[in-house]
């Protein structure tokens, strides 16, 4: 008798959902769906991007009450984590406290999370199929892509032919130290560039800020806020959010439109294109400025011309003048662009619609044009609005997510 034989992939068990990525959206996801009732597998390293990409000393832009990973447990705030430790976090939130607490949540909701590296995510009828960095594989049925802004970091194209050892990206940098007595110039004038020269200043390297605008912008204390949630403590709290929410993002008038998905996309696509360009502009956190006493701002300026010359960089200017540098830190931000997830097969790829801008098109619980595969983080911007550019759009991204997943194993039993 001729024996059938069965395709090997096919012996090992589907996983109803795979969670790739183990910073804050996949982790929120995996509670969100672990309330549900589904069994997440996560897979990837706790919080490896902002342990690997982000400075020592850096301190969260977000405060304290916008920096928690949403979760329906309630024993996974920060609050609770303070309890937990027996220890008061400062706020702003220094990035130490941070990791911390994302691997603290991690043991909650996924203690055993797959540290393996998944390589590729491919598609055969109705099941995922991915394959791990040791050559083993796992199928599912559901897979929600969580990796984080990683990807998309840009360098401006003087920078092509420089080596980034020379010039690296802002994530590329965890530590200033080696900085020290060197000659280096920041580009941009966000978060990122003055948090990055205010750390390379501490670190006693001589730095400049180059920016083509014609100041740098901190955003004020604010302190209006600050007096509206003392007087509305405890039970007032619900009641304090929902006049002004805890995203820490936009105004009286805008936040409640940053903050709510269905309100902001209830708006035109020019006042969401508004809300987004809020939220994302170049703009330092109030704490940076008596940082930055010292420190040399070019402004209205530009780099033209990159070169290297001995062993650091000659830099043309845009008003003709030039300069020598050690390093260059390009502070130069992110560009959404889906098919710069590597880990997609092609046929993938192809598969996913994407606007002209590069971002994927997604449903409401971030479904991509895929059936069963999802995005969350920053890359469902567009679709959820601005929180999802940040920690605190974990409590728009997990909910979806879940009864989305949820809702189709449950028709795929029937």
């Amino acid at each position: 008798m001729a024996v059938t034989s069965v395709p090997v992939k096919r012996q090992a068990q589907t996983k109803e959902v795979v969670v790739i990525g183990a910073g804050p959206y996949g982790l929120s996801a995996a509670a969100h769906l672990l309330h549900s009732g589904a069994e997440p597998y996560v897979s990837g390293e706790s919080m490896a991007f902002w342990k690997r990409n982000m400075p020592a000393g850096m301190l969260l832009r977000s405060k304290s009450e916008a920096s928690n990973i949403a979760a329906p447990q309630k024993h996974l705030s920060i609050v609770a984590y303070e309890q937990a430790i027996k220890r008061k976090i400062p706020d702003p939130v220094p990035i130490a406290d941070f990791i911390a607490y994302g691997e603290w949540f991690q043991q909650q909701v996924a203690p055993n999370v797959d540290t393996r590296r998944v390589q590729k995510v491919s598609r055969e009828g109705d099941i995922f199929e991915l394959t791990l960095d040791d050559g083993d594989k796992l199928l599912a049925r559901s897979v929600v892509l969580a990796l984080g802004i990683g990807p998309f970091f840009h360098r401006p194209e003087q920078f092509a032919n420089i080596p980034r050892e020379l010039a690296p990206h802002s994530s590329d940098l965890s530590e200033f130290s080696r900085f020290r007595g060197k000659r280096v110039a920041v580009i941009g004038r966000g978060q990122s560039a003055l948090e990055s020269a205010a750390l390379l200043h501490e670190n006693q390297a001589e730095v400049q800020i180059l920016t083509r605008d014609p100041a740098l912008i901190f955003r004020p204390y604010a302190w209006r806020k600050h007096i509206f949630r003392m007087l509305t403590p405890g039970p007032l709290l619900g009641l304090s959010y929902r006049i002004i929410p805890p995203t820490d993002l936009g105004d009286v008038r805008t936040a409640r439109k940053m903050a709510n998905p269905d309100l902001f996309r209830r708006q035109t696509p020019e006042v969401q294109e508004q809300l987004l360009w809020a939220c994302a502009r170049p703009i330092g956190a109030y704490w940076l400025e008596p940082r930055l006493k010292g420190v040399q701002v070019r402004t209205g300026i530009s780099v033209a011309r990159a070169a290297i010359a001995g062993t650091g960089l000659k830099l043309d200017f845009s008003d003709n003048t030039s300069d020598s540098v050690d390093f260059v830190v390009c502070a130069t931000g992110y560009r959404i662009d889906v098919s710069k997830y590597q880990i997609l097969d092609s046929a993938l790829q192809q598969r996913i619609q994407k606007t002209s801008e590069g971002y994927p098109v997604l449903d409401t619980s971030l479904q991509t044009t895929v059936e069963g595969l999802y995005m969350a983080g920053v890359i469902g911007e567009k679709t959820l609005g601005p929180t999802l550019r940040f920690v605190t759009g974990t409590s728009n991204a997990g909910p979806r997510l879940a009864a989305a997943i949820t809702r189709k194993e449950s028709l795929s039993r029937q």
